[in-house]
């Protein structure tokens, strides 16, 4: 799973203006990180507005991490008295905040996947209809994403058979374990059959989630 930023901390924002009703969002984390997001406007936005909903946001919103600015947007910027371009910016900050400030992958986007080949010649898989629920699953990642999902902030954890949140992956095991470095987080793991070698898969998961863990740093 590639790393999500829910838990960065915000150390400044930048608003450029690349066009008369378009601006290219710039968020930089104090792990050091940046992500670009393109803001749209329904009309055009003067320079002067951009600059002080840049200055406003920059002052209530650094040193909080992309969830809690997610969720207490609107009340952080309740009291604010300004021009009417500038509410108009404002607005679309706070009705949008949810797409604004997510930078984790949607709909499945967010999983790697290895070879599924090793796994499709297991004798589990054997069967046509199974073929077909291991296909969907691979091209469907959104059902991996949403049981792996399940997983973080729990360290190692093997999710074997019915375990798992969706009944398609009655027939896998999961071997999970999270990676984390300043607000940044992710998971790793392996998908097999439930009748897998867990000892050793498990010494792998874990050994790999440090190593991904140190590259953050």
């Amino acid at each position: 799973m590639a790393p999500s930023f829910d838990g960065a901390i915000l150390d400044k924002l930048e608003l450029l203006q690349v066009s008369a009703d378009r601006l290219l969002m710039v968020l930089v984390l104090r792990n050091g990180a940046a992500r670009t997001i393109f803001v749209e406007a329904s009309s055009a936005l003067p320079s002067e507005a951009v600059a002080k909903v840049s200055a406003v946001l920059n002052e209530r919103l650094t040193g909080l991490t992309l969830h809690e600015i997610r969720t207490t947007l609107r009340e952080r910027l309740r009291d604010m008295a300004t021009a009417v371009g500038e509410q108009g910016l404002l607005n679309i900050f706070v009705e949008e905040a949810d797409h604004i400030f997510d930078v984790t992958p949607a709909d499945g986007k967010g999983v790697v996947l290895g070879s599924t080949q090793m796994l499709a010649s297991q004798p589990e898989f054997s069967s046509k209809q199974r073929m077909r629920t291991l296909l969907e699953i691979t091209e469907r990642r959104d059902l991996l994403q949403d049981a792996i999902l399940a997983t973080e902030d729990r360290g190692l954890r093997v999710t074997i058979g019915g375990e798992n949140p969706d009944p398609k992956l009655n027939s896998f095991t999961l071997v999970t374990s999270t990676y984390q470095y300043k607000g940044v987080s992710g998971v790793i793991g392996v998908m097999g059959p439930t009748r897998m070698p867990y000892k050793k898969i498990i010494v792998l998961v874990e050994h790999t989630s440090r190593l991904v863990g140190g590259l953050l740093r």
